[in-house]
């Protein structure tokens, strides 16, 4: 009998989600997509994954390189156009980038991605 305890001990926990794992995955799920459109047709993949993903949540932007897209410039806007942020990136496959926002204030913005060929994707959201 002690046995088996021990035995069900050890596999609940070998696959219960720690706390990180679970403080992780609350995050994800209260971030909230970017519609993210444009004209990268420089990447040709089978994925219906779009090549760059980008999330909101309250403290930062997270974006996901799902191609690797060479170096792209990385802007966003406030609603009046004036750029509050901007940096190159050169990308890969798999890559995650996380922007810190909490220093925005609240409104419009727009995030822009443009390649060497000015070929772009971009989208809007609010804070």
């Amino acid at each position: 009998m002690k046995r088996i305890f021990w035995v069900l001990l050890f596999f609940c926990c070998l696959f219960s989600p720690s706390k990180s794992e679970t403080m992780v995955n609350d995050n994800k799920n209260a971030a909230k997509e970017i519609n993210l459109s444009g004209n990268l047709s420089t990447v040709k993949q089978r994925s219906l994954v779009q090549p760059i993903q980008a999330f909101i949540t309250e403290q930062f932007i997270e974006i996901d390189f799902n191609a690797s897209l060479g170096t792209i410039v990385l802007s966003m806007y406030d609603e009046t156009g004036s750029a509050v942020y901007q940096q190159s990136v050169n990308t890969y496959a798999g890559q995650q980038l996380l922007i810190d926002i909490t220093s925005f204030d609240a409104g419009q913005y727009s995030i822009e991605f443009i390649n060497s060929q000015n070929e772009y994707f971009s989208g809007d959201f609010e804070i």
